[in-house]
């Protein structure tokens, strides 16, 4: 996502919308690869976002701070409008939450 998006938009329009991580991210304990799909849970300094389970063991994990270059919204196929990459065009996810381009 650009900054720009990130900026204009409001915590309240984020707060619960889906997006998928575009690089790998660590917390303390946990590595979570590109491709996954997340919620997020907050706005303030870069976004907080809370993982879907682990199709293994139902982890979630919660990271804070995540810039918004490092994510993108995650579009289906009923998309919202304005819903597009940074990239442009659109992205479509298959059931695993991986991205196919």
């Amino acid at each position: 996502m650009d900054r720009k998006t990130y900026e204009r938009t409001t915590a309240k329009e984020f707060i619960g919308r889906r997006v998928v991580g575009l690089v790998p991210m660590k917390t303390g304990m946990y590595s979570v690869p590109p491709g996954k799909i997340f919620t997020i849970e907050d706005k303030q300094g870069g976004f907080n976002l809370l993982s879907d389970p682990c199709p293994h063991c139902g982890i979630r994990v919660f990271i804070r701070g995540v810039q918004p270059q490092n994510v993108d919204l995650y579009v289906v196929e009923n998309h919202r409008p304005g819903e597009y990459t940074s990239r442009g065009g659109y992205r479509s996810h298959n059931s695993d939450g991986d991205i196919r381009e």
